[in-house]
C-alpha cells in the first residue's frame, strides 16, 4: 500500500515538473522560494537546527549565511529529529554508503521521495525512455537503491534489472540476448561493456540511448560509447540525499530546482564565478521531516549560469568534478580535475581497466588490469604526459592487478587521493560562513 500511494505521488509530483521546467523563471523562482521558506520553517522545529540557527526560522535572505551542514552532523541531526518522536519506529534511514568512508543515516518524508522519483522520470523521459519498452538496467541491488526502487517497484513492462557487480563477460551476454531499446548503467560497467563488445565485434542493434549515474563520466569514455554502441548518453547527477541534476538531449545539466536547491560555493563561501570550480552545497526543499539546509555534499563542480536551447528554463551545472577523495593535489596546494592524465591509458585498449592513486604531492601510482605488462615505453610515455599535464617532475609507478576492487559503496574510483587531508579553505575561511564543527 506504500508503494502505491509513493508511485501515486511520484506521478502527481512528475505533471508538475513536466510543466515546470518550462515555466517563465520568474514563476520558477516564485515557487522556489515558497518550498525555501517552508523548508526553513520546518528545520526552525528541530533543536539540532534551533540551536545553530538561534532559536527563529531564518528568511530567505539569510540563507547565504547561514552556516553549512557537514557530513559529520548528519548524525546529529538525525537523532535530534528522532528525539522530536521516540515513539515512531517508521524513522528507519537511508543509508549513504559513503565513499568518503564516512557513512551516514537520513530519514525522508513521502514527498521528497515522490519529487525524486518524478525528477528521475523527467530525466528518462526527455531522453526518450518508454517505461514499456525494452531497458536493461545494471544498477545497485541495495535496497535504499532509487535505481532499485524506480525499477523493481515502479514495475515498468520493459525493464529487465540485473546487479551492476556482477562478471562484465556475463553482463555483455545478457545484454547481447535482450537487445534492449535503452541501458542504464554505471560509468565503470559502460566502460568495461565496451571493451567486450568492441572485442567480438558485437552490436546492440535496438540501442537508441545510453543513460549513466553514480559516477564521473569522463570526456574520453563517451567517445568510446559512441563508438562502441553508436548512441549518445545521457548522465545524471544523483545521490542517497537527493537527485540533483540531469543532462538533456542538448547536453546541459539542469538542476532539480523543485527539488533542491544548489549552490555551487568559492572558497569564501560565496557563489562561484561562472567557469569556476567550487564545493556543491544542497538544501532540500520537499523534505519536512529532516531538511538539509545548507549541506555539503562532498562534491566539487563547475559553477554555471545562462540558459539551454532546450527550452528548458531550470538553473544549470557546469561538470560535475567528484568528490575531493578523486581530485589531486599540485605542488602549490591547488586541487586540480585528474581526467587529462587518463588519455595515454584510454588509448591503450588491451587495458581491461586503471585506476590513477596521487600517493604524495610528485607521486602516482597507476593500477591496471591487463593480459599484459606495459612495456618500458609505455610507461615512459605515459609518465611523460603526467609531467607534461601536472608541468612538474614527478614519480609514476606502475601496478598490474587481476582485480580493481571497487570502494565500499560498490562504485568503481577512476581517480583516487591518498594525501592526507589538507586544511580546507572552506573550513578556514573567515566570517559566518564558515562551517561549524
Amino acid at each position: 500500500m506504500a508503494d502505491s500511494r509513493g508511485l501515486i505521488g511520484a506521478i502527481l509530483q512528475y505533471a508538475l515538473m513536466s510543466r515546470s521546467q518550462y515555466w517563465a523563471p520568474e514563476r520558477l523562482h516564485r515557487y522556489v522560494e515558497a518550498k525555501l521558506t517552508r523548508s526553513l520553517t520546518a528545520a526552525a522545529r528541530i533543536p539540532f537546527y534551533r540551536e545553530r540557527l538561534g532559536g527563529g526560522a531564518p528568511g530567505l535572505g539569510d540563507l547565504p549565511n547561514l552556516p553549512t551542514l557537514s557530513r559529520a552532523q548528519v548524525p546529529y541531526l538525525l537523532d535530534s529529529v528522532r528525539s522530536m518522536e521516540p515513539s515512531r519506529n517508521d524513522l528507519t534511514p537511508y543509508r549513504s554508503a559513503g565513499s568518503t568512508g564516512m557513512p551516514v543515516g537520513f530519514v525522508w518524508d513521502a514527498g521528497h521521495q515522490a519529487s525524486r522519483f518524478a525528477a528521475r522520470a523527467r530525466y528518462l523521459r526527455a531522453n526518450g525512455w518508454n517505461p514499456i519498452r525494452r531497458s536493461a538496467w545494471l544498477v545497485s541491488t541495495r535496497p535504499e537503491s532509487t535505481d532499485a526502487w524506480f525499477v523493481t517497484r515502479g514495475r515498468f513492462l520493459g525493464a529487465r534489472f540485473t546487479s551492476h557487480l556482477g562478471d562484465m563477460e556475463q553482463q555483455a551476454e545478457w545484454l547481447r540476448k535482450l537487445d534492449p531499446l535503452y541501458l542504464y548503467a554505471f560509468p565503470v560497467n559502460l566502460d568495461g561493456l565496451a571493451r567486450v563488445f568492441e572485442a567480438r565485434r558485437w552490436r546492440l542493434t535496438s540501442l537508441r540511448k545510453i543513460f549513466s549515474g553514480s559516477e564521473i563520466l569522463e570526456g574520453s569514455l563517451r567517445e568510446r560509447l559512441r563508438r562502441a554502441f553508436g548512441v549518445e548518453v545521457a548522465d545524471n547527477y544523483g545521490s542517497t540525499e537527493a537527485f540533483l541534476a540531469w543532462q538533456c538531449p542538448q547536453g546541459s545539466y539542469h538542476i532539480n530546482a523543485e527539488h533542491v536547491f544548489l549552490e555551487v560555493v568559492d572558497e569564501g563561501g560565496g557563489p562561484a564565478a561562472p567557469g569556476a570550480m567550487g564545493r556543491v552545497v544542497v538544501t532540500t526543499l520537499q523534505n519536512y521531516l529532516m531538511p538539509l539546509i545548507r549541506y555539503e555534499i562532498g562534491d566539487y563542480a563547475i559553477a554555471a549560469q545562462g540558459g539551454c536551447c532546450c527550452g528548458r528554463t531550470l538553473p544549470l551545472i557546469g561538470q560535475i568534478l567528484g568528490r575531493e577523495i578523486n581530485l589531486f593535489i599540485d605542488g602549490n596546494g591547488n586541487r586540480f580535475v585528474p581526467w587529462p592524465l587518463f588519455k595515454p591509458l584510454t588509448a591503450r585498449e588491451w587495458i581491461v581497466q586503471y585506476q590513477v592513486v596521487q600517493r604524495d604531492i610528485g607521486r602516482f601510482v597507476v593500477r591496471f588490469v591487463s593480459d599484459r605488462d606495459l612495456a618500458a615505453h609505455d610507461e615512459a610515455e605515459i609518465a611523460h604526459h603526467f609531467e607534461t599535464i601536472t608541468r612538474s617532475p614527478m614519480t609514476v609507478e606502475f601496478e598490474r592487478l587481476d582485480q580493481i576492487p571497487r570502494a565500499p559503496s560498490g562504485k568503481f574510483m577512476m581517480a583516487m587521493s591518498e594525501i592526507a587531508a589538507r586544511p580546507d579553505p572552506f573550513a578556514m575561511s573567515a566570517g559566518r560562513n564558515r562551517p561549524e564543527t
